[in-house]
C-alpha cells in the first residue's frame, strides 16, 4: 500500500465526521493525518483552503498538475455533512482507485484489471445497439446515459452537437465506452451509412408508436434529446423510426437518462429472445 499524507482544512476526527468511515470502506490504510510530505506517495489536501495557500491558486477537486517533495498532489472534498458537495464520495472513490491501481465500482468479475482490460473485454461481446445523446448544452443526463449504455452493453455512445460534456454522472464508466463526437447532421449521415444504423428517435410526436408495438431493426441506433429541448429537429427528419414510452401520470416527459434505459433493456430483452 502506497502512503497517503491527508492534509485537513478542518479537524476531521469531531462526533459526526465521515472521514473515518470513508477511508477504511475504500480500503485505504496505510495514511497519516497532518504529518509531513516527505518520503509520501500521495498528498491529499481535503478542502480547498490549505491546497490554496500550499498551491498558490484555488484548486479544483481531483488530480493536481504538480507534486510536493515527490508525492501525486490531490484535493478531496471535506466529509464534513455541512461542507461536502453533492458529488464528494465519488471524488473520493476516484481517488482510491488511483491510489489501489483498480477501479472499485466494477462488478467482481473485473475487479483488479487495469481500464484498458475491461473495456477490451466488453469490446468482444458488445449488442449491435448504439446509443445517440443530443449534447446542445452541459447536461448531466448524459454521463448517466452513458453509464447506462454499459450496464447493457450499448455496441458505442454517440455524442451529437457539443463535444465537451458533463460527465459526472457516468461515474466513471465512460472510460470503458467507445464514445464518438458527432458535430453536425451531414457528419451524422455517413456514420449512419458507414455502421449501418437504423435510426430510432425517442419523441413524442404524431408519428411516433408506443415502445411496446416497435419493430426494433437487427441494428438500431437510439436517439434521445434533452431535458426540455428534446431531440433536434434536424435528428427527428432522418429518423427512420420514431417511438414514445407511454406514461400513465401528470409529468409531462420521463427523465431521458430514465427512458434511455428502458429503450435499451426493451430491444435488448427482444433481441436475447430472437
Amino acid at each position: 500500500m502506497r502512503r497517503i499524507v491527508f492534509l485537513p482544512d478542518k479537524p476531521i476526527d469531531r462526533p459526526g465526521d465521515l472521514f473515518f468511515d470513508l477511508v477504511r470502506a475504500l480500503g485505504l490504510e496505510n495514511f497519516e493525518i497532518d504529518a509531513k510530505p516527505g518520503g509520501a506517495d500521495f498528498v491529499a489536501f481535503i478542502g480547498k483552503e490549505r491546497a490554496e495557500r500550499q498551491l498558490g491558486h484555488r484548486p479544483k477537486t481531483g488530480p493536481q498538475d504538480m507534486n510536493l517533495g515527490g508525492a501525486e498532489v490531490y484535493v478531496l472534498p471535506s466529509t464534513a455533512p455541512e461542507l461536502r458537495g453533492r458529488f464528494y464520495e465519488g471524488v473520493w472513490r476516484r481517488f482510491a482507485a488511483h491510489v489501489l491501481r483498480r477501479d472499485l465500482a466494477v462488478r467482481d468479475e473485473y475487479k483488479g484489471m487495469a481500464p484498458e482490460a475491461i473495456k477490451k473485454a466488453l469490446d468482444e461481446k458488445r449488442h449491435a445497439f448504439g446509443v445517440l445523446c443530443a449534447n446542445l448544452v452541459y447536461d448531466f443526463n448524459l454521463g448517466s446515459i452513458i453509464r447506462t449504455a454499459n450496464a447493457f452493453l450499448a455496441g458505442e455512445v454517440v455524442i451529437y452537437g457539443r463535444r465537451k460534456a458533463d460527465l459526472r454522472g457516468a461515474m466513471g464508466s465512460y472510460v470503458y465506452e467507445n464514445l464518438v463526437h458527432i458535430p453536425d447532421a451531414a457528419a451524422l449521415d455517413a456514420f449512419v451509412a458507414d455502421r449501418g444504423y437504423t435510426t430510432v428517435c425517442f419523441e413524442e410526436t404524431a408519428a411516433a408508436v408506443p415502445l411496446a408495438e416497435l419493430e426494433w431493426p437487427p441494428k438500431p441506433l437510439m436517439i434521445f434529446g434533452q431535458e426540455g429541448p428534446g431531440v433536434p429537429a434536424e435528428l427527428l427528419e432522418r429518423a427512420a423510426l420514431t417511438a414514445h414510452i407511454p406514461q400513465y401520470g401528470s409529468i409531462r416527459s420521463l427523465n431521458v437518462s430514465v427512458a434511455a434505459g428502458i429503450a435499451m433493456y426493451d430491444w435488448l430483452r427482444l433481441a436475447t429472445l430472437a
